[in-house]
Order: C-alpha cells, then sequence, then structure tokens
C-alpha cells in the first residue's frame, strides 16, 4: 500500500480549512495551523510533503514565512493560497520557492490538479535528494570530519566554488590532508553532479603515459597502442569533473595542452588529426604552494591563473588537534562496520597518545591507524597497547599487556583500604571526575566503582 502523504494547511478560515480537509483526508495525512507561528512549529515537528500557505495570516504574511519553511530540511514543497491574485504577489511568491498558487474561492478541479502536481513534484525533489546523498556517501564526501574553523572555513570555500559550472579550483595542503574528498565535495554540490568524477595522480606515471591516459590515442598511435585506440579521461570526465592530483608533476608540453583544453574545450587525441569536444571542469590539487614553484619557472603561469580561480588551503592535521578524537571515533565506526567488531571507544591512554602524536601523514595516517587497531583487536575500547607502534623510538611500548608499577609505602604500614581509596581518588582526579572513563581506567565494571566511589566518601 502507497504511504500517504502528510500536508499541512496553514489558514486562518476554520471554514476553508475544513472543507480542504474534507478534499484531502480520503488519501492523505492532514495537519491544520491558523497561524504562521503555530505552522512553523508542526512542518519542523512533522515533515510535511506539501504545505498550503494563505498569504493573509494574522501574525504574519505568508510571503514572508515562505522562506522559512523552504529552508526547512527536508524542505516541503509550498502552494500559496490568496484571496486577491495580485500579479505582484505571485510573482515574489514564485520567487522565493513557492510551486503554485491558488485564489479563494478555490475551483475543485483545479485545486486538485495543483495538488497532484506538486505532490509529483515533492516525490520527484525528494527522490533527488535521497540520490545525492547516496551519490555523497559513495564519494565519501561524508567523511569531511571536523570543527577546526580553518578546515570549517575550507569546506564552506569549497561549497561556495561549487556553485560555479567552471570556475578552475585549486587544493593545496600536505599528502593526506583530504584533498580528493574536498574535490569530491566540490563535485557533489555542483551543476555537474549527474556526471563523470574522473581523477588522475600526476605523479604517478611517466609523461607519456599521463598524455595518453589524458587525450587517449588512436589506433597505431604508438608502438603497443590497442588497435582500436584508446578514449582519454578528459572525454570520460565529458560534462563532469576531472580532478588532477599533484599537478605540479605534469610535463610543460601537457601543460600547454591542458591550457588549450581550459580555453578552447577542444583537443587532439594522441596520434589524432580531428578535434574532440569536451565539457569539464578541472580540480586541480598540490601538495606544495603552486604559486611558489610558478615563480621559480617550475609551473606554467597562464596555466595557474586558470586553474586557480579559487584556491583552497587545507590545514594539516596537526594545526587541528581538536579534530583528533573525533576523527578517531568516526574511523572507529566506520571500521567496526567494515569488520564485524564492536569498538566502543577510547582509553584515556589511547587518547593521549593520538593527540600527542605528530601525524605527518596526517589523516590518511590516523585512518590507517585506527583500521589497523580495529582489524587486529578485540577489547572494547582502543587502548593505548594497541598504538604502541605511535611510540617515539626509545620509549618503549606504553600500556603493555602485564605491565608493573610501584607504589610508596610507608614505614609504618599502611591499610589496604587507605591504598585503595587513594589509588581510586588519583584515577578519579586524572580522569576530571568522569566515573565512566574513571572506571575504565581502573579496568572496573562502573557499578563496582560507584560502590566504592560512595564508600569512601569521594562522591555522594
Amino acid at each position: 500500500m502507497r504511504e500517504k502523504h502528510k500536508i499541512l494547511i496553514v489558514d486562518d478560515e476554520t471554514p476553508f480549512r475544513s472543507a480542504l480537509r474534507r478534499l484531502l483526508e480520503k488519501n492523505h495525512i492532514v495537519m491544520e495551523a491558523e497561524t504562521g507561528a503555530k505552522g512553523l512549529e508542526i512542518s519542523e515537528r512533522e515533515e510535511p510533503d506539501l504545505i498550503l500557505l494563505d498569504i493573509g495570516l494574522p501574525d504574519m504574511s505568508g510571503l514572508e514565512l515562505l522562506p522559512r519553511f523552504k529552508e526547512q530540511r527536508p524542505s516541503p514543497t509550498v502552494v500559496m493560497i490568496t484571496a486577491y491574485e495580485r500579479i505582484k504577489d505571485v510573482v515574489m511568491a514564485i520567487k522565493r520557492g513557492a510551486f503554485d498558487y491558488l485564489v479563494k474561492p478555490v475551483d475543485i478541479d483545479e485545486f486538485e490538479l495543483t495538488i497532484q502536481n506538486a505532490l509529483e513534484h515533492a516525490g520527484l525533489k525528494n527522490e533527488v535528494d535521497r540520490l545525492r546523498q547516496q551519490v555523497q556517501k559513495l564519494h565519501g564526501v561524508d567523511r569531511l570530519v571536523g570543527k577546526d574553523p580553518k578546515f570549517l572555513d575550507a569546506q564552506m570555500l569549497a561549497i561556495k566554488s561549487a556553485q560555479s559550472r567552471d570556475a578552475g579550483v585549486l587544493i593545496q595542503g600536505a599528502s593526506g590532508v583530504g584533498k580528493e574528498l574536498f574535490a569530491k565535495l566540490i563535485h557533489t554540490r555542483s551543476p555537474r553532479a549527474a556526471y563523470p568524477f574522473v581523477a588522475l595522480n600526476c605523479a604517478a606515471f611517466s609523461t607519456e603515459i599521463i598524455e595518453s591516459e589524458l587525450f587517449g590515442y588512436e589506433r597505431g598511435a604508438f608502438t603497443g597502442a590497442k588497435a582500436e585506440g584508446k578514449e582519454g579521461l578528459l572525454q570520460v570526465a565529458d560534462g563532469g569533473t576531472l580532478f588532477l592530483d599533484e599537478v605540479v608533476d605534469l610535463h610543460p608540453e601537457i601543460q600547454a595542452k591542458l591550457l588549450r583544453v581550459m580555453e578552447e574545450k577542444e583537443f587532439y587525441p594522441v596520434g589524432g588529426t580531428r578535434k574532440k569536444k569536451v565539457d569539464i571542469r578541472i580540480v586541480s590539487a598540490c601538495n606544495q604552494d603552486l604559486w611558489q614553484l610558478t615563480e621559480q619557472g617550475r609551473f606554467r603561469k597562464d596555466l595557474f591563473f586558470r586553474l586557480a580561480t579559487i584556491r583552497i588551503d587545507l590545514p594539516s592535521l596537526r594545526e587541528r588537534p581538536d579534530d583528533i578524537l573525533p576523527l578517531a571515533l568516526f574511523f572507529i565506526e566506520e571500521f567496526n562496520d567494515k569488520y564485524g567488531k564492536r569498538f566502543r571507544g577510547l582509553s584515556p591512554r589511547a587518547e593521549q597518545l593520538l593527540t600527542d602524536h605528530s601525524w605527518p601523514g596526517n589523516v590518511r595516517e590516523l585512518r590507517n591507524t585506527i583500521e589497523r587497531v580495529v582489524l587486529l583487536e578485540n577489547d572494547e575500547n582502543v587502548l593505548g597497547r594497541h598504538l604502541h607502534f605511535l611510540s617515539p623510538p626509545g620509549k618503549g611500548e606504553p600500556e603493555p599487556s602485564g605491565e608493573r608499577f610501584t607504589v610508596g609505602l610507608p614505614q609504618e604500614g599502611i591499610g589496604l583500604e587507605e591504598m585503595e581509596k587513594e589509588i581510586i581518588l588519583k584515577a578519579y582526579d586524572k580522569c576530571g571526575k568522569n566515573k565512566s572513563k574513571t572506571a575504565r581506567f581502573l579496568r572496573l565494571p562502573r557499578h563496582v566503582l560507584l560502590y566504592r566511589l560512595k564508600k569512601y566518601g569521594i562522591e555522594d
């Protein structure tokens, strides 16, 4: 059975709302609000598919209310209702996102057709939103985790740059900071999202291979070429986005050819005499300052200006230390799902090791570290001893199994309970008076720790 749509009627005339309800409630779930404020409250809570919104409400104009409804996520489809068909109001409503409008008194046939069209539009829009989320997940865009201001600024700049179809974007940052993820973010938020995203690492191949990979070749172009020729990545990416990683490693001859592609939207395949037309956007990346390299004569200035219409600089992981633990927890969840494990978090010692490490390999290194632990270990939490390979040379392995520690004992002796109280008190202070962390640190069940805290008067 088809799921019923939710329809919200926002109108201050009770008889009119009741008449619309009678027309709709057989096939749909109908909700009512007599004021704009009530309508917003219901919409936020119930997430209707369609809103029938009166322009003349007692507490605010429906035209003022419309953008607030459209800002909600998921965004509802809105049909305006007006007692007077004023062209100015209708134009403003459509500009602000209304799907259509109805004039009181409502013609029944027109009403039913408008509702049908609006709900079809709502269904298509919801499907597009769902597919867009799936595409973003497939591209790994949902893995952009972080709250560091520089990182968030870079995300915002990437999202803004996505609004253009053609502007070149240069992403700079050390290896492992997530340059390709940002390129995918730009692609999935851009008008080209329905077309291919194609990536090429310019440092991974020789000049000859890069040329044939980018531009393709005609049959018999060189010894060893496929008899039927080969389509290049420029053609594969047609309509979409081509991501060139480590673009500085392109040979000057290929840089010249790439400049022609960006300026003329055309190129010749290797060994070809007929031009190929292509419509793509190029997003490039470099792990150095590309402008400095350009100043040194290692990269064409005219190509730099084409590629770097917008420049995004990504901070290294050591520049955003507050993001290390949230990223680690995110990767724990990812690899729990992948390997069927049940890690719940990080021990205090593991947290310390992760935040103290310099992460020269950036987010990629952190992800590989967490994958290694989740794959090889079977504890409830990631422990310090799981991360022994992060310890600097000469410092030994932290938290090894069976590690011994010494306690200073007074000459006159001490009771075991007094010693236990002292150890619990120090652990409790070390863990910031967090009972769950203290229980994990002392390897006690939480209820046992709570009993002993109460027993020794450490915490009521």
